[in-house]
Order: structure tokens, then C-alpha cells, then sequence
């Protein structure tokens, strides 16, 4: 028999407008399955949160349930919000899934709710997510500030009104955001809309060089649709996976487009100092050379989750007549024709690196496999994300759906489900462990995807490396490590030699955290937690939240969670702005 779907809805959610009316996180929290999640993004509280089971969700509420003052609960009857039945592959069960809305004492939010049936047959939730929308006075703008009319109708000049605004915000920016690749500029187009005056600094000449300057064959491994930009979707035609030099040029028509105020050629200099009285920053740029005195209240740092290349170093280096050089400088593999090549690391740049170099006839190619590598199959991996992001839904409403989904959940149906995924993709694994790599699905069993959200390494999506493995075109040299060069090749820890005339250290980065001691000082860095990475609730660590230090802030992750999370991180600074926390 078909679920009724709005009636389940309605039920649960007049449910949930009692319990919280009444201020009983007891009865909330009986609203969820024995392991449902409830996940708060600053309506129940000015934090981010994931809480697993009923126990710690009343637990929870306890402390913020009656502050929170949620009211006027009412069902979300957007389309792909409205209450809908669906299926979920992981449990191979049936939910109903709804949208809904409400107002609480930060402003006005929204949320989305899985429900599943108990045992005693009614339904509740499995995931509840609960989001701030808007703070109230201060909604997010729908069209660009300033841009609406050349000739306003009591005759200014809007155009002159909007080189003003630029102007102000360059001379008395309240945040200053240091990176203007994809996660800076997301930010700024959202903090734009949010009316908050926001100045980005990029180091390179040109908006999008952090991506020219990457190897020539570099494209983004995920679908468009996942990867597109905030507000400004990419035309029709748009390649399914971007080509490097496309998206460097999409980031520079961006910032024009979305009107953001972006220097380039300018960096932050080491040691700003922070004011507590003022809650202000003292802080040197040099633009093109010039030193320039600002004084932000927040400094967002979005120079990237990968922090500064990690390069080793090794006995007899400089003796080496060979070419050392790490992956993110790799130029692409023309100029190794001919050449003995090797490459140390076995993840997603060490196998677009070795592919690159097969294609541009490099005499020999070994990649050094210290660790096993979880692989999966391009075309795998983004039919889970075709899944999220269907055509027909709008980018904002799935980014939204896709956030209801904690973290931890995902992880603990990622782990259950491991069987299936090696099942699912033997045939590729099997060319792999022909050519002798070493295979894995993490620590616990938990995939690709958490792999990416926790260690940012230690894995790849396949696109053809795998074959060129099997015949022995790419060389795997496994459970070895680099111990110390010679003239002409690198010695492992078997005793064995590699002849080679370049050496790539495909060896990842620096945390970003670390990365930043040198800019901002031990004082700061200290007080700043960990960064990136999933907590103890599944949230990323350190990232759209507090720091640890006043006014230092990061944004990290791919292009969903700057997307996505720009707005989380615009609402709290939005709100210590107007003196709401």
C-alpha cells in the first residue's frame, strides 16, 4: 500500500511543534528513531552540531530546547521539498521525506526531516535537520547590491554609488578573506548578499592561477552539477568534468560578475595582531608591492584545505643528477619524453601524473605505494553523486538535501556497506591487485568519500590508471618507502634501486593549521583547534565555525561546502556584527 506522505508528515511535524511549544525535549527526542540524528547548523543554538541517538538529542535539548523558542513549524510545500516518499539504497527501505519551515529567537530557518517507521509502526525521524536561514531585518539579498537600476529614481547615479561601495570596502573591509579561488570567492558572493563588506586578497596575478599553474591535464573528478559556483550556474554546454584552464577562467568571470572587490598580487603579511578591546585586526597587505594598512574584525582564511605542499627530503638528494620535484609544481609530461620517471605517493595526483606521463611517452613509469589506496571507478563514484544532484532539482535545494544527511551517518552506512562496494567494483580491483597496488576502504571500511573528509588523501577515482597498471605500463612498487638517493635513482627500503631521472613526491600537504603558524604566529595558531577533518559528532573540524582564536575564521572543503556553508559562516559574523553573540 502506498505511504500517504503528507499525512505522515503532518502528523510528525504538528508532533514536533508541541514538544517544542512546550519546551519538553522528552518528548522531541521520542520523535526519533533509538538511532536518529538530529543535526542544528545555529537555530537551537549559535554552534554547529550532529547528535546521534535519543539519549544525546534530549540531552541536547536540554540546554537550548526552551532558549531556542522554535514556533510557527509549518510544512515546506516547495517542489522537491514537499512531503514525498523515497528510497534509501543503504538501509533498502522506504522513507518519507519532508521540508519544513519555522521561526526561532535567532530569526527564521528551515529544515528536512527522514522518517522511517519503528517497531511499534509509527513513524520517526532518522535524520531532522534544523538550519538558520536569515536573521531577522537582515534577509540575504536575491539581487546584486547596488545593481539594480543605472538611474535611480531620485536621480543618483548607481554606478557611482556602487564604485563608493567598492571603495569603503577596500579602505574598511570587515572581513578580509585570504585565497580568491573557488572557497574565497564563494564566501565574499555570499557575504556580499549578506550585506557584510568583504575585501578577498589573492597572491597570484589573475583570479584562477591557483589552477593554471596545476598540471595541464588537471580536470575536477567530480560532475558539474556538484562543483558548479554559488548563484551563477555553469551555461548548459559546460564539460561534464571541468578542464583545469575552463575553471580558472570560470573563477575570473565570477568575481566580475558577482561585482566582488578582489585584489590580486597581494598577500597577507606575517603577524597581524589582534585587538580584544576593539575586536579589530591590524593587519599589513602588500599589493603589488605597496604595503596597505587594514583593520578587519575577521580574517577568513580560504588559501585551500591542503595547506603547503609536504616535500621530503632524503639522504644523497643533493648528490642526485636527476629532477626532483613535488606534485603540485609538476608541469605536465612533455618535457619527460624519454625519461625514467618515478612518483612517490598513490593517491588521486599520483595517478593523474603517471597516466599523464604513460601518454607522453616517458621511458618507464613506477609509482611508489607506501600505504594501500582506496580506488574507485570515476563513473562509480559520481553516480552516487548524480543520485544528490539530479537535473531537475534546483543546485540550492540540493546542497540543502545533501546537508541533511549528518556526516556520521554517512559514515556508519558507508562501513556497513563495504561488502557491496568491493562486490560492486571487483573487476577493477582485480586489474589493480594484478599490477600488484595494494587496496583498501579505510581504516574502518568507510569509503571514498569519508576518506576525503578525514585524511584528504589515500585514495583515487579510477579513469584509466587501472588498466595501464594491469599491463605493467605504470609500475607499482608497494609497502616500500624512499630511503635515500644515489646519482641516478632512489633506493627503498628493500634495498632495492630505482633507476630515475625525475622523482616526483606526489606526497600530499601540510595541514592548513600548521601551514599558518609562519603567517599568523605561534600566539594565534595555538589557540586555534584542529582544522579539517570530522569531530566526534561528524561535523569538519574548525571549518564555517569558531576557530578558537577571536576573528580568525577558516573555510575548507570542495565546492559544496563553501557553496553551502558560506552561508552557516555569513549568519554567525552577520550576528557579531549586530551584537547577537
Amino acid at each position: 500500500m502506498a505511504l500517504n506522505s503528507h499525512s505522515i508528515a503532518s502528523s510528525w511535524l504538528a508532533a514536533l511543534a508541541t514538544a517544542s511549544h512546550s519546551g519538553d525535549g522528552e518528548a522531541f527526542s521520542a520523535l526519533f528513531l533509538p538511532d536518529g540524528w538530529l543535526r542544528d547548523l545555529l537555530s537551537l543554538s549559535w554552534s554547529i552540531h550532529s547528535l546521534e541517538g535519543r539519549e544525546n538529542i534530549k540531552g541536547y535539548l536540554s540546554a537550548t530546547l526552551t532558549i531556542a523558542h522554535i514556533t510557527n513549524l509549518k510544512i515546506d510545500e516547495t517542489e522537491h521539498l514537499r512531503p514525498a516518499s523515497s528510497f534509501i539504497p543503504q538501509l533498502r527501505a522506504i522513507d518519507v521525506e519532508l521540508g519544513f519551515t519555522f521561526e526561532c529567537r535567532n530569526g527564521y530557518g528551515r529544515g528536512h526531516a527522514r522518517l522511517l517507521p519503528d517497531k511499534d509502526g509509527s513513524f520517526r525521524a532518522l535524520t531532522a535537520l534544523f538550519m538558520l536561514s536569515d536573521l531577522r531585518g537582515h534577509k540575504e539579498l536575491d539581487v546584486l547590491h547596488l545593481r539594480d537600476d543605472a538611474v535611480l529614481p531620485d536621480g543618483r547615479d548607481s554606478q557611482k554609488d556602487f564604485a563608493d561601495y567598492v571603495a569603503e570596502v577596500e579602505t574598511n573591509p570587515h572581513v578580509l578573506i585570504v585565497g580568491g579561488a573557488q572557497t574565497g570567492l564563494q564566501v565574499a558572493a555570499r557575504f556580499k548578499a549578506m550585506q557584510i563588506p568583504a575585501l578577498v586578497i589573492e597572491q597570484h596575478p589573475r583570479v584562477g592561477d591557483v589552477w593554471r599553474k596545476r598540471y595541464p591535464t588537471l580536470s575536477l573528478h567530480t560532475i558539474k552539477r556538484q562543483h558548479t559556483l554559488l548563484y551563477q550556474p555553469f551555461p548548459s554546454n559546460w564539460p561534464e568534468f571541468t578542464p583545469r584552464d575552463k575553471l580558472a577562467d570560470w573563477l575570473e568571470h565570477y568575481a566580475s560578475i558577482q561585482d566582488l572587490v578582489v585584489w590580486t598580487n597581494s598577500e597577507l603579511q606575517p603577524h597581524p595582531t589582534y585587538d580584544p578591546i576593539s575586536g579589530t585586526w591590524d593587519v599589513t597587505v602588500l599589493r603589488n608591492g605597496m604595503p596597505m594598512r587594514l583593520r578587519p574584525a575577521h580574517i577568513i582564511l580560504a588559501t585551500g584545505t591542503l595547506g603547503k605542499p609536504n616535500i621530503p627530503s632524503f639522504p644523497g638528494q643533493d648528490a642526485f643528477l636527476g629532477q626532483t620535484l613535488h606534485s603540485e609544481s609538476y608541469p605536465g609530461g612533455a618535457g619527460f619524453v624519454g625519461k625514467h620517471v618515478v612518483v612517490v605517493g598513490a593517491g588521486n595526483s599520483s595517478i593523474d601524473i603517471c597516466q599523464d606521463l604513460v601518454y607522453n611517452g616517458a621511458q618507464s613509469v613506477t609509482m611508489i605505494q607506501r600505504s594501500a589506496t582506496c580506488v574507485s571507478a570515476r563513473s562509480v563514484a559520481n553516480s552516487h553523486i548524480r543520485a544528490r544532484y539530479p537535473d531537475e532539482w534546483p543546485v540550492d535545494i540540493a546542497d540543502f538535501k545533501a546537508a541533511a544527511w549528518p556526516l556520521g551517518l554517512q559514515k556508519k552506512l558507508a562501513i556497513a556497506t563495504q561488502d557491496a562496494r568491493w562486490a560492486a567494483e571487483k573487476e577493477l580491483f582485480d586489474k589493480l591487485r594484478k599490477g600488484g597496488l595494494r587496496l583498501t576502504q579505510g581504516p574502518d571500511g568507510e569509503g571514498l568519500y569519508i576518506l576525503v573528509l578525514e585524511r584528504l588523501g589515500g585514495y583515487w577515482q579510477d579513469k584509466g590508471g587501472a588498466d595501464m597498471i594491469a599491463d605493467g605500463r605504470i609500475v607499482i612498487a608497494n609497502g616500500v618507502q624512499p630511503v635515500r638517493f644515489t646519482k641516478s635513482g632512489l633506493v627503498l627500503s628493500d634495498d632495492s634501486e630505482l633507476p630515475a631521472d625525475v622523482v616526483v613526491f606526489a606526497t600530499g600537504y601540510i595541514n592548513i593549521r600548521e601551514a599558518d603558524r609562519e603567517l599568523l604566529g605561534d600566539d594565534v595558531v595555538s589557540r586555534i583547534g584542529d582544522v579539517y577533518g570530522l569531530d566526534d559528532e561528524g561535523e569538519l573540524k574548525g571549518s564555517y565555525r569558531p576557530s578558537g582564536h577571536p576573528g580568525v575564521w577558516y573555510a575548507t572543503g570542495d565546492f559544496f561546502f563553501s557553496r553551502f556553508h558560506s552561508k552557516t559562516l555569513a549568519l554567525q559574523i552577520k550576528a557579531k556584527q549586530l551584537g547577537l553573540y
